[in-house]
């Protein structure tokens, strides 16, 4: 996309408008008429949770179930916000929430269910949002891995009062840095969530009528989004295309694969393998690296043990709830996401297969120069 963005980036300047201009409201309505409701476009994904948990319009102390595996921003904007997060743990299948486990964790001081779309696979939104309803809770969607994908042929992002989106540069659906998307269902409170992201401003940019944050877009990001939006769809066919093929070639290791549930299609942010124990998974990471290869593990510490929680500088451990959680533990410490992106070559995707499947024939590692790597580490979103 080089010489496009140039043309967007010279747009930009020419225009001499950086924020709040028609880029950022050609995403929202590109967005709009993709996934309905209200979209807000946003700084990044964080912001678009934080938004999210300050439009519960919850009190002080209120519990919001998150998943042990995802991002410290689903946490951390819950505490921003004077949330208290309760981790569950996840189901061995789809590495997103247990909904059993989310129904044994409320408590008549839970607000909301935030449901984690991980790696690119929806979350059970049928049974989330039957359990929601049952006890009277809020969802908030964390669709920062997953734009695209759906269950039931309904897109994530449009199932709950939330739909919140990392538009971060590495994502499936990226811009140039860091920026966000966030989807309200409510159009009460959409006037609210769009002020407060903008300083507490409305029309008047010399007129602040609440304590609020600088959480808005910028036109180029906006506009390089919006481009993407239309190549997205045939971009997420690519990876399920490389995905189909790792599948069919691991389908007889002693491995656990992404589950495709028969309603949920997997958009594949990323591929992981789960292995049998630790040891093997850093011995086929080793493996891989030595044959030109870059594999990680996203995320390798389950996020509420993550130092933050357990020994912040501060010396004082951010209010959060922890359940049991050792199935995302076990996954933690076990997983392997290999190389899947739209860019490359049936010939690299080759040379992937052949490396994880000779590992496990016991072959040496091969020596080669780079071809293919597993994308960007994650970073803030």
């Amino acid at each position: 996309m080089r010489n496009d963005i140039h043309v967007i980036l010279d747009e930009v300047i020419d225009s001499g408008v950086y924020h709040d201009g028609p880029r950022t409201e050609r995403l929202a309505a590109i967005a709009g008429e993709r996934w309905g409701g209200f979209p807000i476009p946003v700084s990044s994904g964080t912001m678009a949770l934080t938004a999210a948990f300050r439009g519960l319009a919850g009190e002080p102390g209120d519990e919001v179930v998150v998943p042990a595996m995802t991002f410290p921003s689903t946490l951390f904007a819950a505490i921003a916000c004077d949330l208290v997060p309760v981790v569950v743990d996840i189901d061995p299948m789809t590495r997103n929430l247990d909904p059993t486990a989310v129904e044994a964790a409320i408590t008549p001081r839970t607000r909301a269910i935030v449901a984690v779309h991980l790696h690119g696979l929806a979350a059970d939104m049928h049974r989330l949002g039957s359990i929601a309803r049952r006890h009277g809770l809020a969802v908030i969607e964390d669709c920062a891995q997953a734009a695209g994908a759906t269950q039931s042929g309904r897109f994530v992002g449009t199932f709950g009062d939330f739909g919140c989106f990392s538009l971060w540069v590495g994502k499936n659906l990226g811009g140039l840095g860091d920026a966000g998307l966030l989807i309200a269902r409510d159009r009460d409170r959409v006037a609210m969530l769009r002020r407060w992201v903008d300083l507490g401003r409305d029309d008047d940019r010399n007129r602040h009528d609440l304590v609020g944050d600088l959480g808005r877009i910028d036109e180029l990001d906006a506009a390089v989004v919006a481009h993407q939006l239309e190549l997205l769809p045939q971009w997420i066919e690519r990876r399920r295309g490389i995905a189909a093929g790792y599948s069919a070639a691991f389908t007889a290791l002693p491995l656990r694969l992404p589950s495709d549930e028969f309603d949920r299609p997997h958009t594949y942010y990323k591929y992981a393998i789960q292995t049998a124990s630790p040891h093997q998974a850093n011995a086929l990471m080793a493996h891989l690296a030595d044959s030109g290869i870059a594999a990680e593990q996203v995320y390798p510490v389950p996020v509420a043990s993550q130092p933050a929680f357990t020994s912040p500088v501060t010396g004082r451990t951010p209010g959060h709830r922890r359940t049991p959680v050792p199935v995302a533990e076990r996954f933690a410490r076990t997983h392997v996401c290999l190389p899947i992106y739209p860019e490359l070559t049936d010939s690299e995707v080759e040379r992937i297969i052949d490396a994880v499947t000779g590992y496990y024939r016991g072959e040496g590692a091969s020596s080669g120069k780079v071809l293919a790597t597993a994308g960007r580490v994650e970073h803030g979103s």
